[in-house]
């Protein structure tokens, strides 16, 4: 609690009128949200958001283990806005016990269990955090509080976060060594292990490992990645039952699951010999999306399926919005490949479609009617019959195109197609401002 001669005026109000870029969709559970919204105001949650979307870079620059893709961002990011959240609530209420660790903060211990990160990272991080967030709050402090009483509200918030970290690093330390026992001696952590070692190209006896995992490594395989969409308040458990309805109907003779993170799970299912076509899988459900890779033999088919399933699944979650609940490899194989360095991608877009890859409906429409118009091998009728509208009105989109980008449509189409692949694929991405 704060001293008597603290207590003549309510400190940390001044929170209450931060305010934030709006750059960042809040990573936090809809319940700390509302409450933050709430308490603080939606200026002060926005910069909450903010700090905590710099912290969980900062920290993946200094600690390159946290980092894994999107969906281990994502945690982090939840991790680390959860307690910037909580730090200003505590802030508010002038008392460091008057809040626990936020749920969101503990969901991400469980994640670097099961990833492997060490405990000594994690508190690491929990310094960097509180550096960040102290030094932010005294940033605010000079530009929102008046001179005579900045010494006592750095002293006051001070104090309160010093209080609430040491709390909160003491939750978090025992949080991971409770997850930490029951992980390391569950049979799912040696089967997580060993389907890491396969992914990662070390070398393992086949019929060994396939006896431990209980899923023959040397038939056919078929890979997937599933995981919930941002905002969805779900158990890996839900999608352990996803992947089960995905399969039911598959025809595959055995399959393996294995929960990765707090928020996904991996997906292989075998067959004997290679399927004549492939399956069809039922939607996966509401908020949950699938990605899948392509039927490849034996242990090495086993880590190329899923890596191609994995690159899949950072490609959607790097696209803005739309797409649909299953993506498969083979259908975006080469946004995926082209897309490895999204700012090189993006560039090329710019540079081989001009105009065309505004952000616009306009420019939308013609994109896909140049798209159409070349695989059709330029062909204005078979165009026209794609696009269920007249030749004429294909002809006279094709000359607006010619004209709006000055390039003959006959050269460079390889760069042509590739250019509008991606923009279809991910969308915002690669036509919004970067």
């Amino acid at each position: 609690m704060v001293t008597p001669d603290e207590t003549a005026a309510p400190r940390g109000r001044w929170v209450l009128r931060l305010t934030g870029s709006g750059g960042h969709a809040p990573a936090s559970r809809p319940p700390l949200v509302a409450q933050a919204r709430e308490t603080l105001g939606a200026g002060a949650l926005g910069w909450a958001v903010d700090i905590g979307h710099e912290m969980a870079l900062r920290i993946i620059e200094e600690m390159p283990d946290f980092a894994g893709g999107e969906e281990a961002l994502r945690t982090l990011r939840m991790g680390a806005e959860s307690s910037v959240l909580t730090g200003l609530l505590v802030v508010v209420a002038g008392d460091a016990g008057a809040v626990r660790a936020p749920q969101e903060a503990l969901t991400g211990d469980r994640d670097f269990v099961r990833r492997g990160i060490p405990l000594d990272l994690v508190l690491r991080g929990i310094r960097i955090g509180h550096a960040m967030t102290s030094q932010a709050l005294m940033d605010a402090v000079e530009r929102l509080v008046p001179e005579p009483e900045r010494t006592a509200e750095v002293r006051y918030v001070s104090r309160l976060l010093f209080a609430y970290v040491d709390g909160f690093s003491s939750v978090m330390a025992s949080e991971y060594l409770s997850e930490y026992d029951r992980w390391v001696t569950s049979a799912a952590a040696e089967r997580a292990e060993l389907v890491r070692h396969i992914v990662e190209g070390r070398p393992v006896a086949a019929e060994q490992a396939s006896a431990t995992l209980g899923y023959p490594l040397d038939r056919h395989h078929l890979a997937m990645v599933l995981w919930h969409e941002p905002g969805v308040d779900a158990p890996p458990s839900d999608l352990q039952r996803s992947a089960s309805r995905l399969l039911a109907g598959s025809g595959c003779g055995a399959s393996l699951v294995i929960p990765y993170g707090a928020a996904s799970v991996w997906v292989w299912a075998a067959w004997r010999t290679l399927p004549a076509e492939e399956p069809r899988l039922p939607a996966p459900g509401p908020g949950t999306r699938v990605a899948v890779g392509t039927f490849a033999e034996g242990v090495a088919g086993f880590r190329q399926s899923h890596h191609e399933a994995g690159q899949t699944a950072e490609l959607v979650r790097s696209a803005s919005g739309g797409g649909t609940d299953a993506t498969w490899y083979a259908d975006v194989a080469v946004a995926v490949m082209l897309s490895q360095d999204l700012d090189l991608a993006r560039a090329f877009v710019r540079r081989e479609l001009g105009p065309l890859a505004a952000d616009t409906t306009a420019a939308a429409e013609l994109r896909q009617t140049l798209a159409v118009y070349l695989a059709s091998e330029r062909s204005l009728a078979n165009a026209a019959k794609v696009l269920h509208i007249a030749r004429n009105t294909v002809a006279y989109r094709i000359k607006k195109i010619e004209a709006r980008t000055g390039r003959d449509l006959r050269h460079r189409r390889l760069e042509l197609e590739c250019a509008l692949r991606l923009t279809e694929v991910l969308g915002r991405e690669m036509t919004g401002e970067s």
